[in-house]
């Protein structure tokens, strides 16, 4: 259905436009058990301090809540370092809907049978717990501390026991990220899982904070649309004794050649018919991808993905896979479905991509990340903040989906998107919303929201 919201734009996404969001995510700490060096909070540029979101600054949420159907407790840090998690649970459960959900993802360490006993009876009713591997060399060493998974399988018992007495459901999960030094562990994982209680396993590619981290990605930022352009035109070529693999030496070699103008007429006409079909192109990146795609290694994770999934069927365990490819379209379902995140500082942003400056790479460059905010929740009731010109404005323009598919594009990286000179204002063509260049829209990662 059709909703009007802001000047007269029509939405078929009411939730991103009811007085209160449908779904908080709250970071109640930023500190962390744990120094792994893929963290974000290590990454150069990140603005990252050691913060505890007040109890008394999270009741500010009481109303909030009240129309919450969805809450979690956790961003950047381990949410069982703070004092008051169970506390805020209770909180929680009192306000919130009858079937309002509250969960938390975690590393799991600092479970104990008191602890899950009591977040349990506080209301918490989903536990998503890190697992980054069954065999800690393949991370050298960083299995989150440990190395083995006695310290995690004993937290899947402690919160299974906690369930079974307070007669509560209790919804058990694990995360998974997937690089290309683990990702053929998976099917263990989510057997190993499933022992455990597991219900579901959700799984994310890697966002790589750190340079030497971008070799660790799976994730073709190329959408099937294009890919499927590009072996078209391949085909189209090799019928006529060409290789579009050849179309780069081409472009900086100077000389003419009867081959080379052929292949320039035939790129040409691609670009045509991807502008015609409004299709994003990226052509070194889609031949690239096109060499990758042939190889050994990726057909180890075709298969990888093709077992875990009939295993996940098999044991009954809700396989949250992404797609290894990135979607036809961008979408937002954080603005969609009404989500609002609250940083360890109070301040209020409109997604995982935006609550936290730091620097990432992505399409094989560095990108500043600068954060976006709206508000703070210790000035009143988020209504004000959520239902705010400048942050339903915001929504509004997401979701109108205008903006470029920047990953896609043959000039990424470029300088409206990496941040290195100044602040963004607006992309390409004009629009105000930084979202073009979002691996969230894409597809490529996953949270418990």
């Amino acid at each position: 259905m059709l909703k009007t919201i802001g000047d007269g734009v029509q939405s078929s996404f009411p939730a991103a436009f009811h007085r209160y969001p449908a779904r908080l995510q709250v970071e109640v700490t930023t500190r962390c058990n744990m120094n792994c060096s893929m963290c974000v909070k290590y990454a150069p540029g990140s603005d990252i301090c050691e913060t505890d979101l007040s109890f008394d600054d999270f009741k500010k949420l009481d109303q909030a809540l009240r129309h919450c159907k969805k809450l979690v407790l956790n961003g950047i840090g381990e949410p069982l370092l703070h004092p008051d998690l169970a506390a805020m649970a209770a909180f929680a459960r009192e306000c919130m809907p009858e079937h309002g959900s509250i969960g938390f993802q975690t590393n799991g360490l600092l479970f104990t049978e008191e602890r899950a006993s009591e977040l349990v009876e506080a209301g918490v009713d989903t536990f998503c717990i890190s697992v980054d591997s069954l065999d800690a060399s393949a991370t050298e060493g960083e299995l989150h501390g440990q190395v083995s998974t006695d310290r995690l399988a004993r937290t899947f018992s402690f919160l299974n026991a906690a369930g079974k007495k307070s007669e509560r459901k209790v919804r058990l999960g694990a995360e998974f990220v997937l690089m290309a030094d683990t990702y053929k562990q998976l099917p263990d994982v989510i057997r190993w899982a499933a022992e455990q209680g597991a219900e579901f396993i959700l799984c994310s590619h890697v966002l790589a904070y750190h340079e030497s981290m971008q070799e660790q990605s799976l994730f073709n930022p190329n959408t099937p649309k294009a890919v499927a352009l590009f072996k078209k035109w391949k085909d189209i070529a090799r019928e006529q004794g060409l290789d579009l693999q050849n179309y780069f030496g081409f472009v900086w070699n100077p000389g003419r050649s009867m081959k080379r103008e052929k292949l320039f007429e035939l790129i040409r006409e691609m670009r045509a018919e991807a502008e015609k079909s409004n299709i994003w192109i990226n052509l070194r990146s889609l031949a690239d991808w096109d060499q990758r795609s042939n190889t050994e290694e990726y057909q180890q994770l075709l298969e990888v993905y093709a077992r875990s999934k009939n295993l996940a069927r098999k044991l009954g365990v809700d396989l949250r896979l992404p797609p290894l490819m990135a979607e036809n379209e961008l979408s937002c379902s954080f603005i969609e479905e009404g989500a609002a995140f609250i940083t360890s500082a109070g301040d209020v942003a409109p997604c995982q991509f935006l609550w936290h400056s730091c620097t990432c790479y992505l399409d094989g460059s560095e990108k500043l990340l600068r954060s976006k905010k709206f508000g703070n929740i210790a000035d009143g009731d988020i209504s004000h903040i959520w239902c705010s010109k400048a942050y339903s404005g915001f929504r509004a323009e997401v979701l109108e989906y205008e903006y470029p598919y920047c990953s896609n594009c043959p000039m990424v990286p470029c300088d409206d998107i990496v941040g290195r000179s100044n602040e963004f204002e607006c992309d390409c063509l004009g629009v105000e919303v930084p979202c073009g260049h979002c691996p969230w829209a894409m597809g490529g990662l996953q949270c418990l929201m």
